[in-house]
């Protein structure tokens, strides 16, 4: 059985980090957690005593920044694969058996990652990671790799030198370009492996000094150059767009750049839904799930809705459905949720599923 060592680097409190904790801890046996807690808050040091005896690993204390602590990790826990989870991500239930079974199917591997699903703040499903794609020279281009959806075989990363410790932003890209290029053997699941938190205090949305340099450097050095520019381009619009736009200005303006791109399981990307959307969802509160809010914007009234639990639709009013479960949900559970609209209705977009809780 393929065995994972999984880093998980926190600078400061996160009230997802007990959530990544226990989508970890939900993986089952064959799986070892490092902690790396720079924060010098007390509560990660709790959340460590009372998780201590089942981390493999566990450090509080100053550290060089992020890739530091990944590399630390890895460097005191055991497993033939490696992987990283940040404090405001969450692996869904099952992700490394399906890690472990593509594995299985294609000997010779070197690395396999999946599709992502956004979250907000509050746990709410608010999207697909739309730029995820199948592997191929694109990844030269921009990330095509969810980190958090992302695990790779320790001897492939370790033949390319490894992570850089001198990036903060980027490096993940330039690991994933470095094995590439390497020839590794890159495999794709073609499902929700995490739940990604996105927002404007990310750093995925940041576009600071450091970032934009060190963006400039693996652009300049690996996309081809009649890119080069349209690529950082793209960056810069995207982060911009995510830090000063006014809400209702963002959504107007990125549903018009978002028209044209892929569906991922019937959702654009921009939120419409073309005839029948796939909503994927996982818990790890520590209290049992009652039911999902779906909020879309458009007529509800002939939508048709299916969950892969049994449950009693309650109510629709304006653009909600909600949705109570027959039995309550615990934590490490997933819900796969079916939205379709009428042929003959108009434009039906999703929002976001939210959970409801004891």
């Amino acid at each position: 059985m393929s065995t994972f060592a999984i880093s998980v680097p926190v600078g400061a409190w996160h009230p997802f980090l007990p959530h990544a904790l226990a989508s970890l801890k939900a993986q089952g046996p064959g799986v070892k957690v490092a902690l790396l807690d720079a924060s010098g808050d007390p509560r990660v040091q709790a959340l460590g005593d009372a998780e201590d005896a089942w981390l493999a690993y566990r450090r509080h204390g100053k550290d060089k920044g992020q890739s530091d602590a990944i590399l630390e990790g890895w460097a005191n826990v055991d497993g033939d694969w490696l992987g990283w989870l940040n404090a405001d991500d969450i692996l869904m239930p099952g992700a490394l058996g399906r890690v472990r079974s593509k594995i299985a199917d294609e000997p010779g591997i070197d690395l396999v990652y999946g599709q992502s699903t956004i979250i907000d703040g509050e746990s709410a499903m608010t999207g697909y990671h739309f730029n995820v794609e199948r592997p191929g020279p694109r990844l030269l281009e921009g990330c095509i790799i969810s980190q958090p959806s992302c695990f790779f075989k320790r001897s492939t990363y370790q033949s390319v030198g490894g992570l850089n410790p001198d990036l903060h932003y980027v490096m993940d890209w330039e690991l994933w370009i470095r094995l590439y290029k390497s020839n590794a053997k890159f495999a794709f699941i073609d499902e929700p492996m995490s739940q990604v938190l996105w927002g404007a205090d990310t750093k995925s949305a940041s576009l600071n000094e450091r970032r934009r340099t060190e963006l400039r450097a693996i652009i300049s050095e690996h996309t081809p150059e009649p890119k080069q520019k349209e690529i950082f381009r793209a960056f810069a619009i995207h982060a911009i767009a995510d830090m000063i736009w006014p809400r209702f200005l963002k959504k107007k303006a990125l549903r018009h750049l978002r028209r044209v791109g892929q569906r991922l399981y019937g959702l654009r990307a921009d939120g419409e839904i073309a005839d029948q959307a796939s909503l994927a969802l996982a818990h790890y509160f520590d209290v049992d799930a009652t039911g999902v809010e779906i909020e879309l914007e458009g007529a509800v009234e002939n939508v048709s809705v299916e969950a892969s639990v049994p449950y009693v639709e309650h109510a629709r009013s304006g653009g909600l459905v909600k949705l109570v479960f027959d039995e309550p949900l615990p934590s490490g559970q997933q819900v796969s949720i079916k939205v379709t609209k009428p042929s003959d209705s108009a434009m039906l977009f999703f929002k976001r599923a939210v959970w409801k809780l004891r």
